[in-house]
């Protein structure tokens, strides 16, 4: 009997999977995001560098390029 059937006659979830991420998929040891969260998600790059921009506009850094 396999343990997915088991674990259904006792009532029990499924089994969770444990995804172990190494520091080797980071880009730096400290940043919270690795290389498989951008390839899961592309557009976070864009919408990055786009909030920086805001905020470097916004706090008044075009005029400080002058």
């Amino acid at each position: 009997m396999g343990e997915a059937k088991r674990r259904e006659e006792l009532g029990l979830p499924p089994r969770q999977k444990k995804v172990k991420v190494s520091n080797s998929d980071r880009y730096f040891s400290w940043f919270p995001i690795t290389k498989s969260r951008l390839k899961k998600y592309p557009y976070m790059g864009v919408v990055t560098m786009a909030l920086g921009a805001i905020i470097f506009l916004v706090s008044g850094g075009a005029s400080s390029i002058n």
